[in-house]
């Protein structure tokens, strides 16, 4: 969900250009054509720009994204942008499909926060709203294509947990480290996240203290907000992951409590029925074991309540920041807020 867009279009475009200008330095008449997105979001906004220029006489086109900082609206307490654009400066070498990256901004002047380019990817993303169990290119697939996407997502979770972070320089994220320091993180900012869940998630953050499962001492890059509506897709075939707003240092198993819990809030959590060719849950966990080597059947539970402690938390403040800008009247209003909780509450009582 959006509020009115407040971007200066004219002004974005004379500015990135100019941004642009200093990373072309061969280039000639270079003009861009920005596209804004049609509402400001409650999080980074990303920016569709087409650059066309001139480069020893032939002429050159590329199709950027900006992702910006949070400006108005913040659905995070903290915002890690140059963190994100070193992930993907990092994982540009690697076996994980992620979109290339052109420079960071620190200066918030030029477009209001600090801000990234990276080369647009052109794929389908399943979606989100509806769901994609609902409708959408994934639910228009036959069983056996739906099996292929969601295998594609759990083998790059895969591959993204065999690297070393510290070898790829990002051993020193800003985001804290490790499973008690991300539930500390969450507990001191429950005023930031402050919503109708908020008490479902106060008696999840007791259990999941209560039960923490034992950690390696390797830690992996944990993607975070891991699931099949941050990957765009070629075909069947993961092309790029998107959006590591939310990424760690931690137990790689984080992100597949995340991939798991998301598909059945996206499901059970808002009363559709699960698409047909998506394998269950004990295949995943199997396919994902087979590709790290590492036992994570017996605490896979504990991480899928990991998850919908965070994501109830998350859809409260993204419910309270729709009803404060007056999208809806109140938070009684926010389906998403009210199926995140009532999905942890279930979850949690059958524990």
């Amino acid at each position: 969900m959006a509020v009115p867009q407040q971007r200066d279009p004219d002004l974005t475009r004379k500015r990135l250009t100019g941004w642009l200008a200093d990373r072309l330095p061969d280039a000639t008449d270079l003009t861009l054509a920005v596209r804004l997105p049609e509402g400001l979001g409650f999080s980074h906004e990303s920016l569709l720009v087409d650059a066309e220029w001139a480069e020893q006489g032939r002429p050159r086109y590329r199709r950027l994204v900006v992702r910006v900082g949070p400006v108005h609206f913040r659905v995070m307490p903290v915002s890690h942008l140059a963190d994100e654009y070193r992930i993907l400066a990092a994982l540009a070498g690697t076996d994980v499909p992620v979109p290339a990256v052109l420079g960071y901004e620190a200066d918030p002047s030029l477009l209001g926060a600090p801000f990234y380019a990276m080369e647009h990817v052109t794929g389908w993303v399943p979606t989100d709203l509806p769901s994609y169990h609902r409708a959408g290119q994934l639910h228009d697939l036959p069983p056996d294509g739906q099996a292929a996407v969601w295998w594609s997502g759990v083998d790059v979770l895969r591959r993204l947990h065999a690297l070393d972070p510290a070898a790829l320089g990002l051993g020193d994220l800003g985001a804290p480290a490790g499973l008690t320091a991300q539930l500390d993180f969450y507990e001191s900012h429950l005023d930031h996240f402050a919503g109708p869940g908020t008490p479902i998630a106060l008696e999840a953050l007791a259990f999941l203290r209560d039960r923490l499962p034992p950690q390696a001492a390797q830690s992996q890059l944990v993607w975070g907000d891991a699931r099949l509506g941050n990957v765009l897709f070629t075909g069947t075939r993961a092309a790029a992951v998107l959006d590591w707003e939310m990424a760690f240092l931690g137990p790689g198993e984080a992100d597949l409590g995340w991939y798991l819990w998301f598909d059945r809030h996206l499901s059970e959590g808002v009363g559709a029925t699960r698409l047909p060719g998506l394998p269950a849950k004990a295949a995943t966990v199997r396919r994902y074991e087979a590709g790290t080597g590492r036992h994570v059947a017996p605490h896979i539970g504990w991480y899928e309540l990991f998850a919908g402690f965070r994501f109830a938390l998350i859809a409260g403040r993204v419910g309270r920041l729709i009803v404060e800008h007056g999208i809806v009247a109140s938070e009684a209003d926010v389906p998403l807020a009210r199926n995140a909780a009532g999905l942890l509450a279930r979850a949690l009582h059958a524990h």
